[in-house]
């Protein structure tokens, strides 16, 4: 699973709207959701601006398998 679609299993499974994401962020509605959908690229600063304006730790999405050896 790849950071956008982490991200948006977070915020549906934590009743996040877009509408909010938007409003927090500053970003456009239309642009969220083709962010959370797969139809545009999430960039890292705007990963990071989500991130933030909702107060979620960013390291919840990486992927911890990758960093680990074993």
């Amino acid at each position: 699973m790849n950071i956008v679609e982490k991200l948006n299993e977070y915020v549906i499974e934590n009743n996040i709207k877009q509408i909010y994401i938007a409003q927090k962020t500053g970003l456009d509605e239309n642009a969220v959701s083709d962010m959370l959908n797969g139809n545009r690229r999430l960039l890292a600063d705007e990963f990071l601006l989500i991130c933030t304006s909702l107060d979620i730790d960013p390291n919840i999405f990486r992927n911890k398998s990758a960093y680990c050896e074993g």
